[in-house]
Parts: structure tokens; sequence; C-alpha cells
């Protein structure tokens, strides 16, 4: 299997609590970071980045399968198909499920990864067991997990509590008005970070 530098799994939030509006917002600001120049001049490098999208809510709806970007023509690519995928299934916020269907995604990277990331954005919280459970999965196959809460302080608080791995971090968008800056700063630091 050929290398690469990050297997990253997308995890946009479907639940009821995300307006059709936010939705679209959420979809494309994280299809507009794959424009990015920084998140560009990452993916150019060290073999480039695997990316695949999943939405979800009670259960997880695939977005995009997984794509190996190497260059800027994929990013776009990248971004242009997900700006057109389907939000999937609306319901509650069930991370843990998230985080369990995003690790066996891992599994089925195109790619030999150097780093393997799960990228979560919500707006909500969840029982704590099962995200426990996850990020306990996750640690122990070295998987890092960063997450970008969207409200109140408190949000970003909740997730860097129970979802984010040791060496994983997470972020705050105050509300969806600011979570394109955010999700391009996040897929920067993940991408080129490393």
């Amino acid at each position: 299997m050929i290398g690469c530098a990050v297997a990253l799994v997308l995890l946009l939030d479907a639940s009821a609590s995300i307006l059709p509006g936010e939705w679209a917002l959420q979809r494309d600001a994280t299809a507009a970071a794959f424009e990015e120049e920084g998140v560009l001049r990452a993916i150019g490098r060290d073999g480039g980045v695997a990316v695949t999208a999943l939405a979800f809510s009670d259960g997880v709806t695939p977005m995009l399968g997984w794509r190996h970007l190497r260059d800027a023509e994929d990013a776009r690519a990248f971004a242009a198909a997900l700006r057109a995928a389907p939000r999937g299934e609306v319901g509650g916020t069930d991370i843990g499920g998230a985080l369990f269907a995003a690790l066996r995604a891992l599994e089925e990277a195109p790619c030999a990864a150097e780093q393997e990331v799960i990228d979560l954005a919500t707006d909500g919280e969840a029982p704590e067991a099962p995200v426990h459970a996850a990020r306990a999965a996750a640690e122990a196959r070295g998987v890092v997990i960063n997450a970008l809460g969207v409200g109140a302080p408190d949000a970003a608080e909740w997730l860097r509590e129970h979802a984010v791995t040791g060496t994983g971090f997470a972020m705050l968008a105050e509300d969806w008005a600011r979570f394109r800056q955010a999700i391009r700063r996040k897929l920067t630091l993940e991408l080129a970070a490393r």
C-alpha cells in the first residue's frame, strides 16, 4: 500500500439541532477549507492526505468515500464533491457512535498514513459512556480525535473533557457565522502541524 501523511475522517453534525441553513454552512465551509492556501500546501507534501466525510446524527451517513488528495486539483475536486454531498438522517446526536464509525472508516483508508485523525464538528453533547469508549478505542490505536464545538464556551470544554484524545485538541466557534474561520484553522493545524 502506498504511503500518505494523514488519513482524515471528517464527521459533520447532521442532528436535528442543526437547521438547514446551518448544515449548508457547515458543509460548504468545510469544503472551502480544502481550497485555502495553507491546507493546499499541506496536502502537497509527503504523499498527500486521504480524506473521507461522514454525516452523523442517531446514525451515520457516508457523504464522500475515501479520496487520496495529492495536489490542489485533487483538493478542489474534493471540495466540489463535498458541497454536493447528502446530509442523510436527521435525529439525535450520537457522538460515540459517530466516532466508532470513523474508526471503522479508517480501516478502509487507501494509503498507509503516518497519522490517523478524526475531525469532529458538533453543536451538541451526548451520553458520555459511549463517547469515552470510542475515545479509549482511538487512543489504543494511536488515532487522534480533534473537535470543533459550536456555541457556548462550554461546547469546546465538553468535547475536550469527553471526546478529544490526549494528543488532540478542541476549538470553539462561538456561532455558525464563525465556523468558516474555525474549520479552516482546524484543518490547517491537522494537516500541516503533524
